[in-house]
């Protein structure tokens, strides 16, 4: 048991960075979703990357095959083979994409600072957010894979190398693949644990008045970019930067026109809609001049953003 610990601890110092978006996604999810549907979603999430990290190594599927460097066994903790905070990676990664995908998706509400998202159940579920969700979580591997196989070059240290290297900068294709399945069961997971445990009142954890929580998941999303990039042009892989920028620039200004169009901002319909699901969240969204937003009054409210959550769900 002290060993274990002593593993523990060491796996924290070695990679600070793994447990600070760790730390940021557990408190997002929280307040966002409850406790109960983050503690089962990171426990599943990581027994489902455990898995596929295990078979990769033994036969190469789903993402292709390749080797761990286990010099750092005495120094951090590894499960079955694979660095702990390897498969941890995927369950601040998944949420990250998937709180990301829902922005893009959902009605938004916004008073003052306070821009919240007007999803309904049946939108956290649809089959569109999974597939956006999915997609976004293999952007952010277009800049971490190739980053992390030159781990030499900076503080994650030689860790792994593919058998044989692929044409993405050294990163086969069918990592890529294999992220998107991870990603895509990792989402599915969560969206089915937020069906059966947020519908029952308010879940345990949420903080509903918390202003603009909904933004703490993309946020979360931002930062692990932007620390890929940083890294990649820090230890001189400025190619890889570059191609990771262009792909990551038209993808923030989409991003950026959904958030600031008037036509992206609910109405009465959407908001009825909302806390029909979610009633605690009654005491922060109105419709009066003070509470709806500028762009829900100077559009027509009651019908874009209904079709718009109704094509996403269908």
């Amino acid at each position: 048991m002290t060993h274990l610990f002593k593993l523990l601890l060491g796996t924290v110092a070695l990679r600070p960075y793994v447990f600070i978006f760790l730390s940021a996604y557990l408190c997002s999810s929280t307040v966002n979703f409850g406790l109960r549907t983050t503690l089962q979603f990171t426990a599943l999430t990581y027994l489902v990357a455990l898995s596929c990290e295990w078979s990769s190594v033994h036969n190469g599927f789903p993402f292709g095959l390749y080797h761990y460097i286990e010099s750092t066994r005495e120094q951090e903790l590894w499960v079955a083979g694979v660095p702990f905070m390897d498969s941890l990676s995927f369950t601040f990664l998944a949420f990250a994409s998937y709180t990301m995908a829902l922005l893009v998706s959902c009605p938004l509400y916004r008073r003052g600072i306070d821009l919240r998202l007007l999803d309904t159940a049946e939108l956290r579920r649809a089959p569109r957010v999974w597939l956006l969700a999915a997609l976004f979580m293999v952007m952010i591997d277009f800049a971490v894979d190739p980053l992390s196989a030159r781990g030499e070059r900076w503080f994650l240290g030689k860790l792994f190398w593919y058998d044989p290297p692929g044409p993405h900068f050294g990163v086969p294709i069918s990592n890529y693949i294999g992220w998107f399945v991870v990603a895509a069961l990792s989402i599915g997971i969560f969206q089915r644990l937020d069906s059966r445990f947020g519908r029952a009142g308010k879940p345990w954890g949420i903080i509903a008045g918390l202003p603009s929580r909904a933004l703490l998941g993309p946020a979360l999303y931002v930062g692990i970019v932007v620390f890929a990039l940083v890294m990649l042009f820090e230890i001189g892989a400025d190619e890889i930067g570059w191609a990771s920028i262009f792909i990551f620039v038209p993808f923030g200004a989409l991003v950026l026109h959904i958030v600031t169009r008037p036509e992206s901002y609910g109405g009465a319909s959407a908001v009825e809609r909302h806390l029909a699901d979610f009633p605690f969240n009654a005491a922060y969204i109105t419709l009066d001049n003070n509470g709806g937003s500028s762009e829900s009054r100077s559009t027509p409210p009651l019908r874009r953003p209904a079709g718009r959550c109704a094509n996403l769900s269908a």
